[in-house]
Formats: C-alpha cells, structure tokens, sequence
C-alpha cells in the first residue's frame, strides 16, 4: 500500500516515555481500551486478558531497568560495580592493583671490631652489598613476609656513613667493637617464579600467572636469557631501564657516582636510569574474570632471529631473495616481517620465566617491632633486624570512589608535565632507587626556560645536595614526560662548584622567663622541644617563610613559661651563645667561608627579619635547623 502523509501524521496514544511495571500496565490497558473496545472488556485484576498484560508489562519493566542500568554502567562518574568501574579506568590508561603492598622502614645492625691500636672501627669487617629480597617474617604470625627492596652497604665512606654507635669497651677500658646500623625499605610479600613454554608465536598472546595479589613483576626472562621488559602500554616507545652500579664498569659502589661525578654522593644511588627502545615488552594487568593477574605481548611476527629463541622454519629452509641467502645477512636477522613492530613482539619457540612479587593486604600491615626473624640471612653474615616503626600502606585495592576519581586525575594530566607544578610532582615521584628527592622547587626564568632546584636527605634525614648522579637520573626520567619546548636547568654553578640549590641553616637563641613553681630544668626541655617540633625538616618547603610569632605563641602555651625575653635565628654566633661558632659553610658567591660542610649558605637573618617575620631569600632556598641537639641556645630566668 502507498506511503501518505495522512498515514505519517496518524495520532497515537501508545507513549514512549513509561518504564516502571504500573506506568506500562496502565499505558496497555489504555492502550487496549482504545483500539479493542470490543474485543476485551474484563479488566479485572483475575482475568486472563490482565494476566498476559502484567506479564508484557513485567517484561517491559525488567528490560527497562537494563537498559538504563547498562548505560549508567558505561559511564565512570556513574557507574557502581567495581569490574566495570576498573576497566572504564583501564580505558583512560588507569591501571589499579588488585592489592597493594605494606611498606615499612627496617633496621639492620651488625657488629665490627674495633682496631686494637687505634680504636677505631674496621670497617673492612662490616659487609657489604647485600642483596636486595632479604626476606624477615614477623615474630607474631610467620607467614606474614617482608622483603627489602634495595641493597645494603654496610661498608661505604663518605657522609653517607652508617650511623655508627659508641664502642663497647673491653675489660681495660679501651674499644673494642662497634655496631653499625642501616636503614632498608621493604615490602610485604615474596618472591616467586613462574615458567611457560611457547611454541608457535601468537598475536597479542596472553599468560595467565594465577595470582590475585601480584604486587610487581621484578623481571622476564626468555630461553636465551634476553630481557622482556613491562611497559605501561605496548604502544609505549621507550622503556626505563635500571643498571645497577656492579653492572657499571664506571662506577664500585652505590656512593661512586662514575663519569656524572668524581667525588661520592651523600646518598646511595644504586641504579642509573636509561631510555631504551625495544620490541621485547609486555603488559600486566588483573582479569576480573578470573581473579588472576594476566600478561598480555605485542603482535609483531618474527620470522628470523640469531638469538636461538625463535628460529623460524623459513630460515632453517635457506630461503634467498635475489639469490641471497637471509641466514647468511646478519642484517637480516631478526627482521619483522608483515607486522607492525610498534606494539612489540610475540615471543615463539622459547621458554619465559617471570620472577615477581606476591603479598599485600590489608593483614600484611604489622606492629613496631614485629620483624624480627631472618629467613635467608647470607652465609657468614651476622645480622639483627627491626623495625622502630609500624608498617603502612598494605590494602586490600581501591575502592571503586578510591579508582574513580584517580582515573579522573590521571586523565586530566595525560602522562604530561605543563605546569610547574606537574614537574615539581613528576620530580618527586622519581623513583627511590634511582636516587631519592626531598625537596623541589619549579621556576621559569626569562626566555622561558625552567630551573629545578633539589635537594635530598642523608641517612640523619638532613638537607643535602642532590648528587650530580642523581641530578642526571632525574632529567633521564623527566624527558619523556615534558612539553617538547621545555627546556629544564637543574641547580647552577658557583666558583666551579656544582650546586643542585640553596640551604640555609641556622641555630636558635631564646631566653624565657619561668614560673618560680616549675622547675625550671624542666621549662628549658620543653622549650626546646617546642623549637625542635616548630623546625621538623619536613615542614619546611621552598620559598617559605619563618613565622616567629607562632613559635612564640606555642612557647608561651606551655607550662611554667610567663614570658619570652629573647627569641631569634642566627648564622654567626658570639661569646655568649654558640661558642663563636659559624653555621654556614658558604657564602652567596659560592666563597667557601665556614669550617664545617655539612652546613649550607649565609643569610642575613636581621635585615630578614620584619614583624616577626623571616622573609625568604629571593633566590628559592629552603630553611633547615640541621642539628637540633646542637644549634639550640638558650636560657630560662
């Protein structure tokens, strides 16, 4: 029958609109009532004509509430279930872990002889590079595992030393031994393995580890010993390569910083950071599905390979292009042919073996001093082990808000650094091993380009210059993640000195008046440990000021303080405090002035000083009250 308008404009009382059962049954029974008012007139509840309309109705209802619900589940700031929550953050490139690792701050300590003429300690007995993967199980429930992360050194010079206690003496009273002391970061969990054979080369093959609580994949191995490397992406280019300084024939020890610099850091840095590029990647991530941790390889197709691990039946056949043999062309070798090699290759004919860690949980969490037993001590080494602090971090995953507004963010950045605070982020995020970062601090000078001025901490959490070493890790890394018009300074020269930024240490002199009711013994401790709280290392940023004011109101908050006479920073001290003493090392020229290096630049705190103020230098530099126990002065009257 022809098609009219007449038929087009025909009105109709069926509505598109209703979703819930009642609205659908009341629409069909309207529906029926119009069109077939002669045909069924018994609508009641019991009738069978009511039941074949609550039942469509029913039906309507049902595929109306998926419906919505499915595409409510499409979308991340509204969707609930956590498996589709963490694939819509896969998509945004937002991986989340299945689990997350317990991190604490382990003591090691072993005992050295002292030298019997001299009395000092022989460090030559101390030992040295001990691996990391050290495995300490808690004394309260043995199968909660920790294991360290990074090599110990017991036996490094330098400023790096380890602390070091006072000697035990022998029966005429001279030293007889020390005991030296380490501090290690571990993780929970420990270290497995898992071994596949491959045979024919698949396309983006997947391999299943059967672990739900992966927490890293330390290294993959092929039969012919060729590193597979994890990548966040398999489109990713380049790939961060780790050399640890015995793999560097520049460098003997984490302290030697090779050809970045002759002298030794301040602090161990074990790895050297490289960019590489390589087919041989892969990617990790937790199926839903299966509740287990998956590896997924690229699609690229190698028909040719001098590594033993692939050979492919077309070369061992000889085959010749213009009457060339291709296994007689090392060019030739390990060509991919047919596929694009970008998102890496297909490993074939050869056995992987991937070593990586399990654990985590919110139960791998322990108490201060719940580590304690060894289970791999090295051979002929004596050690004790502990831990000062509670562990933290050990979850079990994020919760879907936790991924959601994560993914969010990690979004919104794009692996990019635009604004100075991206790059004061990315360069705190370095990670540990190749060199650690306390402080940092992002400015654009004229012509745009940008000055990263760092600093570290040594082994008594104090201020340092960043080693020249990890200066070059830290521009290694920051290279991939920064705008291709950024051009990135780090630190400056003075005198021929390399200098990563400013540090301007200082003591503190106060003079208070006490409550004859108090002891006042008592008063001055507490004063002091007012000041030491006020000035914690980790409070104290860039560019920041020093607000005298507060440290007065905190002071006169305690007991048996009445009143503050005197209370200021000094650099140079006099006869009545600080014993003459200079607490700066150099001056604004980079001049060497004082006699004590650990200390950092002179500053001229009375001319800072306004309203009860400290005003920062111009120049972004970072205050510090580098020795508490020693550069706080003073008296109560």
């Amino acid at each position: 029958m022809a098609y009219t308008e007449k038929q087009k404009l025909k009105p109709t009382n069926v509505k598109y609109t209703s979703k819930d059962f009642s609205s659908i049954k009341a629409d069909l029974i309207e529906y029926t009532k119009s069109y077939f008012p002669d045909t069924y007139k018994d609508f009641n509840g019991t009738s069978p004509g009511m039941m074949l309309i609550e039942l469509s109705s029913y039906v309507g209802d049902v595929l109306s509430y998926y419906i919505d619900y499915n595409y409510k589940e499409s979308l991340l700031s509204t969707a609930t279930e956590k498996r589709n929550v963490r694939r819509l953050a896969e998509f945004l490139g937002y991986k989340t872990p299945n689990k997350t690792a317990s991190v604490v701050k382990l003591k090691l300590e072993t005992t050295i002889n002292a030298d019997g003429t001299t009395g000092e300690p022989l460090y030559g007995e101390a030992p040295s590079s001990i691996d990391s993967g050290l495995q300490i199980a808690s004394n309260v429930d043995s199968e909660i595992l920790f294991e360290t992360t990074d090599e110990v050194d017991f036996t490094s010079s330098g400023s790096g030393d380890p602390v070091i206690s006072t000697p035990t003496l022998d029966a005429n009273g001279e030293a007889a031994s020390y005991t030296l002391t380490r501090f290690v970061r571990a993780v929970s969990g420990q270290t497995k393995t898992k071994t596949f054979n491959i045979t024919s080369p698949t396309k983006f093959l997947e391999l299943d580890l059967g672990e739900n609580n992966v927490i890293e994949i330390i290294s993959c191995l092929d039969g012919a010993g060729q590193n597979w490397y994890e990548v966040d992406y398999l489109a990713q280019d380049k790939i961060l390569k780790q050399t640890h300084y015995t793999d560097d024939s520049t460098r003997t020890s984490a302290y030697d910083q090779g050809e970045a610099n002759t002298s030794l850091a301040p602090i161990p840095v074990p790895y050297v950071a490289e960019y590489i590029k390589t087919t041989k990647k892969f990617t990790s991530k937790f199926d839903e599905d299966s509740q287990t941790y998956n590896v997924c390889f690229g699609n690229g197709l190698f028909r040719f390979s001098n590594s033993g691990s692939n050979v492919d039946p077309v070369e061992q056949a000889g085959v010749t292009i213009n009457g060339t043999n291709l296994a007689d062309v090392p060019s030739a070798l390990g060509v991919v042919t047919g596929n694009n090699p970008n998102l890496g290759e297909t490993p074939s004919n050869t056995t992987l073996t991937f070593t990586y860690r399990v654990g985590g949980g919110a139960d791998s969490n322990i108490q201060a001093g719940e580590l304690s037993v060894i289970n791999n001590a090295p051979a002929g080494v004596t050690l004790t082990v502990s831990n000062d602090e509670p562990s933290s971090g050990g979850t079990d995953g994020q919760t879907v808000e936790e991924i959601r507004n994560n993914a969010s963010s990690f979004f919104a950045s794009q692996l990019r650094c635009v604004t100075k605070e991206d790059y004061t982020s990315r360069i705190l995020s370095l990670p540990q091993k190749f060199g650690s970062i306390a402080k940092c601090y992002i400015e654009r000078l004229d012509g745009g380009v940008l000055l990263a001025s760092t600093l570290s901490y040594n082994q008594k959490r104090q201020l340092v210059q960043t080693p020249q070493l990890v200066i070059q890790n830290v521009g290694t890394y920051i290279n991939q993640f920064r705008m291709i018009n950024d051009q990135i300074n780090y630190g400056f020269t003075l005198n021929n000195i390399k200098f990563s930024s400013y540090v301007i240490n200082f003591g503190v002199r106060f003079v208070v008046n006490y409550d004859r009711r108090s002891n006042p013994t008592e008063v001055k401790l507490n004063v002091i440990q007012v000041i030491k709280d006020f000035f914690l290392v980790d409070k104290m940023q860039y560019r920041q000021s020093i607000n005298m004011n507060d440290l007065q109101y905190n002071i006169l908050g305690l007991e048996g303080v009445i009143g503050i006479r005197e209370l200021k920073l000094f650099q140079d001290g006099n006869s009545e405090y600080a014993s003459g003493r200079q607490l700066y090392y150099y001056k604004g020229d980079g001049e060497i002035s004082g006699t004590d290096s650990n200390y950092g630049f002179q500053y001229n705190f009375d001319n800072a000083l306004k309203d009860g103020i400290y005003r920062p230098s111009i120049t972004p530099s970072v205050f510090e009250l580098k020795n508490p126990n020693q550069d706080i002065y003073g008296k109560v009257i």
